[in-house]
């Protein structure tokens, strides 16, 4: 059983980049990656997604790839040239005129927007460059995996002991349940003889009308069902593949039956225990939330 909260994190770099992926898993009713990378290296994103989607399920996992180059970024001068050549000569004649003296400096150059053309120059997004990202987002998944598989077994101690006390509880219905049907019969029969007093009633119809009326009291089958259903949900359990909408699925049946047990019961104790167990139906649903 494996949990959708959890956290990665992995960084390492080459003779020309650091690289660090970190990863964080919350819940959600499906798989829902978020890839945060940087415009440059969009190009990888597909790659990484792919990575994470073939081993998660369920859960929103924010994906963060920093991707810092190392050292100085080259960087490359254009040179206007036919422009500085026009100026150097409007330059030049001027001084020949004695309008200005001196002629054009490098720091002049640099006041003069069009004259210089300085950018960075982005080297190559090589293949050895994307080996280092897959390796680290691969650490950095493996690591948020061991963490939901860590929070997966704490959720499992906490549902199997959400599940013997259900069982519990349904032992207490089933012991309740013939007392209460007889005491159903015995107030049916009472209540049927005053209705039926002084009037001809054969006594094979009497208990034939008494059956009908307990059996749309009794609650074996919803019993019988509750018990398949928990047997199930442990079955379940204890399968390695995605559980959560199957575990989720399954505890609404397990509500429903109680509900039906509830509202067909009249015993006293067996309203006690399906609150009971309806309370503990609850909890067991809150933790399945949490399982991928």
């Amino acid at each position: 059983m494996r949990s959708m909260t959890g956290f990665g994190q992995a960084s390492e770099e080459n003779q020309t980049y650091l690289v660090s992926v970190s990863a964080r898993g919350v819940n959600h009713r499906y798989l829902d990656l978020k890839i945060r990378l940087e415009t440059a290296y969009v190009a990888s994103e597909a790659a990484v997604r792919d990575l994470f989607a073939q081993e998660l399920r369920r859960g929103r996992v924010d994906v963060r790839v920093d991707i810092q180059r190392l050292g100085p970024r080259p960087v490359k001068v254009e040179v206007h040239r036919e422009l500085l050549e026009t100026l150097h000569k409007a330059v030049r004649q001027l001084g020949d005129e004695g309008l200005l003296t001196g002629g054009l400096q490098a720091g002049d150059l640099l006041r003069l927007p069009d004259a210089l053309r300085i950018e960075a120059v982005g080297e190559a997004w090589g293949e050895s460059d994307q080996d280092l990202l897959m390796g680290v987002a691969s650490r950095a998944l493996s690591q948020l995996v061991t963490a939901r598989d860590q929070e997966g077994q704490v959720i499992a101690g906490v549902l199997q002991h959400r599940l013997d006390l259900l069982e519990e509880q349904v032992e207490v219905l089933k012991r309740e349940r013939e007392p209460a049907v007889s005491e159903i019969r015995d107030n049916l029969s009472r209540r049927l003889a005053e209705l039926i007093e002084g009037t001809q009633l054969e006594p094979a119809r009497f208990e034939q009308e008494v059956a009908l009326l307990i059996e749309r009291t009794d609650v074996q089958e919803e019993l019988d069902r509750l018990a398949a259903h928990l047997q199930h949900f442990r079955s379940l359990m204890s399968g390695g593949e995605s559980l959560g909408k199957r575990l989720d699925f399954l505890t609404q049946e397990i509500l429903r039956e109680l509900n039906t047990v509830g509202s067909k019961c009249r015993s006293t104790a067996m309203t006690r225990a399906v609150l009971e167990a309806k309370a503990l139906c609850d909890q067991l649903r809150e933790q399945v939330q949490n399982v991928e």
